[in-house]
């Protein structure tokens, strides 16, 4: 091989054994070491985001629920007031 292409492949090697190192992941964990003591804040973002979805789907199932419930009263009420105006034209006025 050209020394340029040996040159180019010691970095890479390089790279492979030393990133890993450097960024903690070399000793079997998971996740880098810095990432340990700041793993509760990205959970309990989380948490909150969960927490407020949630909230906001329950309250726009209140909503949906209350105005179904009004257009099911407005038709009942419709629906009473035409059988009224039927009676009301059915009975002979004198």
């Amino acid at each position: 091989m050209p020394t340029p292409r040996r040159g180019a492949w010691a970095v890479v090697a390089l790279a492979l054994f030393v990133a890993p190192a450097l960024s903690g992941c070399g000793t079997g964990q998971t996740a880098p070491a810095s990432a340990g003591p700041h793993i509760w804040l990205v959970g309990g973002l989380v948490e909150q985001l969960k927490r407020e979805d949630d909230e906001t789907e329950l309250k726009e199932i209140r909503e949906h629920e209350s105005t179904r419930e009004d257009r099911e009263q407005a038709h009942e009420r419709a629906e009473q007031e035409e059988v009224e105006a039927a009676d009301a034209q059915a009975q002979p006025e004198g």
